[in-house]
């Protein structure tokens, strides 16, 4: 089974990390006009968020 993680960066997107590499970046700002993507709009809006990690579980 593949290692699945979700991991919050501070004040950026989400990072899906699957055996510890990155495969995809979600927007958590909102305002990302590659939705769902990250497009670094967060840099430029000064986005404020704590960062946090989830391990996916069978």
């Amino acid at each position: 089974m593949a290692n699945v993680k979700i991991k919050a960066a501070k004040n950026g997107p989400l990072l899906v990390e699957v055996d510890d590499k990155t495969t995809v970046t979600l927007c958590r700002c909102g305002r990302s006009q590659t939705q769902p993507s990250c497009d670094g709009t967060h840099e430029k809006i000064d986005f404020k968020a704590e960062e946090f990690e989830i391990k996916v579980l069978e």
